[in-house]
């Protein structure tokens, strides 16, 4: 079996503790571990895994890669297509409620949505019974069976955005091979 190691991504807000006779301990401790990439031999990488055990160090501390673009796009420093090549590489979760359905609710604006959350850190913001993993590919699916809806991504959070149906299908679409992306 070839090599693989671990490219982790560490909360920002982590520093590493000095020892006695001043050498850094360079590791982090699991819980600021944000998660991390599966590197192969030839260099490529698996999908984002978010570490369930990440405890955010601040309250707006990104939890993921996807969390972090949410976050530029509200702000204005990121556009379209920086946010849709991170849609396209994360994992997501959606909630279900006690019947195993996913669970749809306004938006702030009061928009019907899928709720859905891109890491475990944000699922405590969200009364629900279960969690059903996805993928961009799943999500397109979901919201062909409930038509009319939108996504909320990581309700309560400062990285909140609901993402109309119209645009979650442009964002899963594969780019083209004139998009740049290779």
């Amino acid at each position: 079996m070839p090599d693989r190691q671990w490219i982790l991504l560490v909360d920002p807000a982590w520093r590493p503790a000095s020892t006695e006779d001043g050498a850094e301990v360079p590791s982090p401790p699991p819980e600021a571990v944000v998660g991390g990439w599966l590197a192969g031999e030839d260099g490529s990488v698996s999908r984002f895994e978010p570490n369930p055990g990440y405890a955010p160090a601040a309250e707006d501390s990104p939890a993921d890669p996807l969390d972090a673009v949410l976050r530029l796009t509200a702000r204005g420093a990121a556009g379209f297509d920086q946010l849709a090549a991170a849609f396209r590489e994360s994992p997501f979760a959606v909630a279900l409620d006690r019947a195993e359905t996913p669970i749809v609710a306004p938006s702030p604006d009061d928009i019907p949505c899928l709720l859905v959350t891109t890491a475990p850190a944000h699922r405590r913001r969200v009364r629900a019974d279960g969690w059903l993993p996805a993928t961009p590919a799943d999500l397109l699916q979901l919201m062909d069976r409930y038509p009319d809806t939108d996504l909320l991504l990581n309700p309560g959070t400062p990285g909140c955005l609901r993402l109309a149906a119209d645009s979650v299908r442009e964002m899963a679409a594969e780019p083209g091979p004139s998009s740049g992306r290779h």
